[in-house]
């Protein structure tokens, strides 16, 4: 019986990515980009809940076409991605291995991923240009300071490179901190993407878990004025391992509310 449930829950997630796929060949190269943000969140909201995983916010963030801003958070999983596109859309800044993946690396390409060459400092400054473009556009940026993820019990020191756009445009930082958690408070140890762990392994690990919450706590908005980027990312760092050891974050627990409901369209982009 467990397995049949697996297989059809598979079965709703494949069917999920080929909407996607169908949707962001089709649809997405003719819309504006709010409308691109719109179906970016529908479509992460669906793929959540066919994993049985609930968001909550705690704390307020800034709609999109509010104002642009450079988000940053602790990373865990490749289901950091979706999570955070279901409350507020943004365009990653992603490892180039990705685009490798099949299927998901297309969709991060067409979703508006921008990919970086870690070893090459050439290609370093380039994507730091193309950020500052986006920037520009009005578009908002979603960073992994750390690099690399974690179990999520703590925060990994933050790398300052891809925090230079947002000193250079002077653009505010929206620090987060990510935590799953089962519905009786505890971890939920299926989540994390972490050592030598394959993709295929990762996925049937989230597939096989229990019902679970993931909590987004968010904290108060950093100006980047007359601050270098190394001192930056400490600052960011110091205030993402707050926000993760806080009980409700930088808001008491009124403040926290479920991700809405809202029918999927189009994938987002894995990192």
């Amino acid at each position: 019986m467990r397995l049949l449930a697996l297989s059809y829950r598979i079965t709703l997630i494949n069917w999920h990515i080929f909407r996607g796929v169908v949707t962001s060949a089709i649809v997405l190269p003719w819309v504006s980009s709010r409308h691109r943000d719109r179906l970016i969140q529908n479509w992460s909201i669906g793929l959540l809940r066919k994993l049985r995983l609930t968001v909550q916010v705690h704390g307020a963030l800034p709609q999109p076409g509010q104002m642009p801003v450079v988000l940053t958070s602790n990373h865990i999983s490749w289901v950091d991605i979706f999570a955070i596109h279901s409350v507020r859309p943004v365009r990653f800044v992603s490892k180039a291995e990705v685009r490798q993946w099949p299927v998901f690396g297309w969709l991060a390409a067409k979703t508006g991923t921008l990919f970086l060459v870690r070893a090459s400092r050439k290609q370093t400054a380039a994507i730091g240009e193309e950020m500052e473009r986006v920037l520009g556009l009005g578009d908002s940026l979603g960073l992994f300071p750390e690099s690399t993820t974690s179990e999520g019990h703590s925060v990994l020191p933050f790398r300052s490179a891809m925090l230079q756009a947002a000193v250079s445009r002077q653009t505010p930082i929206l620090p987060v901190a990510l935590q799953y958690r089962l519905h009786d408070g505890r971890a939920n140890t299926h989540l994390p993407f972490v050592g030598e762990m394959t993709f295929a392994h990762s996925l049937i690990k989230v597939l096989t878990a229990p019902p679970s919450q993931i909590h987004i706590r968010v904290g108060a908005l950093v100006q980047p004025a007359q601050m270098h980027r190394r001192e930056l990312a400490q600052r960011l760092e110091r205030i993402t391992l707050d926000l993760l050891l806080s009980e409700h974050g930088q808001h008491d627990a009124n403040a926290v509310h479920k991700a809405p409901g809202i029918a999927p369209d189009l994938p987002a982009a894995p990192q």
